[in-house]
């Protein structure tokens, strides 16, 4: 009896790049380019709505005010996270761990002020600036939970999913 496979439809292998630093993990090259598009379009958002104040003399939006307080700390926060992350899980995997954790959590908070932003704020920044932030953050996240889990396999004690002790 001949059995057929299916060739499954192989990539190409290529090795990675050793780590010497965060400044090499793909996760803090993402992060930080998603924290640069967002301070520049805020900043170029900023400048517009000078112009504008100088023209018009009329008062700021608080919404605006507020939410761009909050979203520009965590954005620029997101890559000091990853690289906090990566020192103390040398010598202490579960703070490097929650540190992780805390990035995460940030790139979520990131996609609810880029919605509530496009949706909230006169920004005049098209809607595709907004869909293709997101996608980053969605894509970093999703890559910080694979780095997160490659870190927990070195973690004293890990044992995978099914092994009995």
């Amino acid at each position: 009896m001949t059995m057929y496979y299916q060739k499954q439809e192989q990539r190409p292998y290529y090795p990675r790049r050793p780590l010497h630093s965060f400044q090499d993990l793909e996760v803090y090259q993402k992060a930080l380019e998603c924290s640069v598009l967002v301070a520049r379009e805020v900043n170029n958002f900023l400048a517009a709505r000078a112009k504008i104040k100088k023209k018009q003399a009329e008062h700021t939006n608080l919404i605006d005010e507020l939410l761009i307080k909050n979203m520009l700390p965590c954005a620029l926060g997101i890559p000091h996270q990853v690289a906090e992350a990566h020192s103390l899980r040398f010598g202490d995997h579960i703070a490097g761990i929650a540190a992780i954790e805390k990035a995460m959590l940030n790139c979520n908070k990131m996609i609810v002020y880029l919605e509530q932003f496009r949706d909230i704020c006169e920004s005049g920044i098209p809607w595709e600036f907004f869909d293709g932030a997101i996608k980053k953050y969605i894509y970093v996240r999703r890559k910080m939970l694979r780095l997160e889990q490659a870190w927990k396999k070195f973690m004293p004690g890990y044992k995978k999913d099914g092994e009995s002790g």
